[in-house]
């Protein structure tokens, strides 16, 4: 019989609470050094390359950010077995990293880039996946409904409400991006995807 999803343990929820905070410890620097580390096609050409991490981890203003925080609160919540907090952060810097080289790759005319959003998609894939092969209608719910709102903004474009919430343009390509690099992760060989089975309290 199907098992009843795991709760979130502590240490991840708590693990979500401090990513949040960080976060917001970043969006709280000057805007000067927000420029440094947000995502820029031409800085990474020439050897930044940290910016195809931190740029993740920026925001264009306070709602881009609480947005982003509660987001990753929900992922958590929904998530059929909760990862351990290291393979939580690990599936973020993965997941960054894929984004922007497809951002450098396949996006020329980005010039620059700020936001969890990319990432956040492909954690409530990662998150979502095992409950749907396991036909838990809640899973099914969730990943169909972020299915039929990227959706409709492939179809229709980013909605006007959401950017001026936001503060700028969404690129829906990093949402795309990010379930590409989910799906990849979960097609990888056993091998290079241990932390499928590295569970919070195993």
């Amino acid at each position: 019989m199907p098992t009843a999803p795991a709760r979130a343990p502590r240490r991840t929820l708590l693990t979500v609470a401090v990513a949040g905070l960080l976060l917001g410890a970043l969006q709280a620097l000057p805007e000067a050094w927000l420029q440094v580390l947000r995502y820029e096609r031409g800085a990474v050409l020439q050897g930044e390359l940290w910016r195809l991490w931190t740029g993740h981890l920026v925001h264009l203003g306070w709602t881009h950010w609480a947005l982003n925080a509660l987001g990753l609160l929900v992922c958590v919540l929904l998530a059929d077995a909760p990862p351990a907090p290291r393979v939580l952060l690990r599936q973020v810097a993965v997941l960054a990293l894929g984004i922007s080289l497809l951002f450098v790759l396949l996006l020329p005319g980005l010039a620059h880039y700020v936001g969890l959003s990319g990432v956040l998609y492909g954690l409530f894939l990662l998150a979502l996946w095992p409950g749907v092969r396991r036909l838990d209608p809640v899973s099914i719910a969730a990943l169909c409904t972020i299915a039929a709102w990227l959706g409709a903004q492939l179809i229709r474009g980013p909605d006007r409400h959401e950017e001026a919430l936001v503060g700028g343009n969404i690129i829906v390509q990093a949402h795309v991006f990010g379930l590409a690099c989910a799906a990849l992760m979960l097609a990888a060989p056993q091998r290079l995807r241990s932390w499928r089975h590295d569970r919070a309290g195993c």
